[in-house]
C-alpha cells in the first residue's frame, strides 16, 4: 500500500512540475527563399513574434464570419516576372517571407476562394497584408 500512495504522489508531482515544451517554428526554405507559418498557439504566436523582424513580407489569415484566425491557406508568392519564389500550406495564421525589394505578387486561396494582391516592398520597410476570407 506504502509503494501504491509513493507511485502515485511521484506521478502527481511530475505531473504538477512537468512543462510541456513545444517545438519552435521551423525555418522553410524554397529555392533560396525562407519563410515560416504557423501562429495558432498564443506561445507559437509569440515565438513568431519574435521572429518577425527577420522576415520583411507578413502575410496574416483570418475569417471574416468568425474573425478566427485560419491554417491551411494555400499561399503562392510571385516575383515582378511571374516566377514562383514560395508555394506551401500556412501552418497558421501568420506566414513569414524573407524576400528582398521588390514587387511581389500573393496568391492566397482558402476553401475555393482566392484573394490576390500585388504590393511593393521597398526600402528597410516591412509589408504586411491582411487576407479576410469568407469562410
Amino acid at each position: 500500500m506504502f509503494y501504491k500512495l509513493r507511485r502515485i504522489a511521484l506521478i502527481c508531482w511530475l505531473a504538477w512540475f512537468s512543462v510541456p515544451v513545444m517545438a519552435a517554428p521551423e525555418i522553410l526554405k524554397q529555392g533560396g527563399n525562407r519563410y515560416v507559418s504557423g501562429g495558432v498557439e498564443e506561445a507559437e504566436r509569440k515565438e513568431l513574434d519574435d521572429m518577425a523582424p527577420r522576415f520583411p513580407m507578413h502575410l496574416v489569415f483570418v475569417s471574416k464570419k468568425t474573425a478566427a484566425p485560419l491554417r491551411g491557406v494555400r499561399v503562392r508568392v510571385l516575383d515582378v516576372s511571374g516566377n514562383v519564389l514560395i508555394e506551401d500550406d500556412s501552418k497558421g495564421p501568420l506566414f513569414f517571407v524573407d524576400v528582398v525589394g521588390g514587387r511581389y505578387t500573393i496568391e492566397a486561396s482558402y476553401h475555393g476562394e482566392q484573394i490576390v494582391e500585388t504590393k511593393d516592398l521597398t526600402g528597410r520597410r516591412y509589408l504586411r497584408i491582411r487576407f479576410v476570407f469568407g469562410q
